[in-house]
């Protein structure tokens, strides 16, 4: 049996859609189609079933997956032991914050461990890059979100991360230890950009809540979020990891948003299914997974009214 039978196999059972399998391995659908017949052809079974448009495995190939996972995963492996040493390099995509306030420390300890790897970092939008994890573009994302599930992709949850409104000494909600979402009734906010998914969440719960409040400013920056928070533009949500150095200055005041309407975030780790995991790729999520067990651009919003 050609080991390629089994690879099809798997990102058929993965897609469920013989279309998308074939483009994401780089075949003509009817070769994708005939690699699976010659599998059940082998086996004398039957392991997807047909309703119309719609295919999934029959517990026969549910059975054959389990096999070929370990079929394949052992041939990758082998791969990776025989073949030559080269350089490798690994990519990440992640979201501002937390490349640049929660990574770097562990791409350090990852750097004393293996030298000659060079660990691109890409900040982008959880969409893009789940779609690139997807794709195959980066080796894994890490995100901030609520707990992520799709068939296609592997997610570790690695801690909760505490998200704040900050607002400087001087704000009118610097005394509260906690707030709800009727506690920024008529508040000036600082938003991060859209498609930031605590964003998301917070006007959903805004407005879910009835509260009146004002846009101020939408900023692609956290560092300048932080700056207009400090000078006394408004409020805004962010992660607590991004504003630890102004809190212990005093220069920004830090308060936990807790509201049953608003969600609990999450870092977490996300890697495509069928990814082999090099050594140097498993014990980069290894540092990620001790952390766990511890605990730029401007766009100005009007600002005439008031939002419901």
């Amino acid at each position: 049996m050609d080991i390629q039978y089994y690879i099809t196999f798997r990102e058929v059972a993965r897609c469920l859609n013989l279309t998308r399998a074939a483009e994401r391995l780089g075949y003509a659908q009817p070769s994708i189609s005939v690699q699976i017949q010659k599998l059940e052809k082998h086996y004398q079974l039957k392991l997807f079933e047909r309703s119309g448009k719609k295919m999934q495995l029959s517990s026969d190939g549910l059975k054959l997956l389990q096999y070929a996972d370990r079929i394949v995963e052992a041939y990758m492996e082998s791969e990776a032991c025989f073949a030559a040493p080269e350089k490798t390099n690994i990519t990440i995509g992640t979201i501002e914050s937390l490349a640049a306030y929660y990574l770097p420390p562990y791409f350090q300890s990852f750097r004393h461990a293996y030298p000659d790897i060079n660990v691109t970092i890409l900040p982008s939008h959880k969409n893009e890059i789940i779609q690139k994890v997807k794709k195959g573009e980066i080796d894994l994302g890490v995100i901030l979100d609520q707990p992520f599930m799709d068939p296609e992709i592997h997610t570790t949850l690695i801690r909760e991360e505490e998200l704040i409104v900050i607002c400087p000494p001087d704000h009118p909600l610097q005394a509260r230890k906690e707030l709800a979402i009727r506690d920024l009734n008529h508040s000036a906010l600082i938003l991060t950009e859209n498609g930031c998914t605590y964003r998301m969440a917070l006007e959903s719960s805004l407005k879910d809540a009835q509260v009146l409040y004002q846009i101020v400013s939408q900023l692609g920056s956290i560092e300048a979020i932080k700056q207009c928070v400090i000078i006394g533009m408004g409020a805004a949500l962010i992660p607590r990891i991004a504003a630890r150095e102004e809190l212990d200055k005093g220069v920004l005041h830090g308060i936990r948003l807790r509201d049953d309407r608003f969600p609990a975030f999450y870092s977490q780790i996300i890697i495509h299914k069928n990814i082999f995991l090099s050594e140097p790729l498993k014990y980069l999520t290894s540092l990620f997974h001790t952390s766990g067990q511890d605990s730029s651009s401007f766009v100005a919003a009007p600002c005439n009214s008031f939002v419901k």
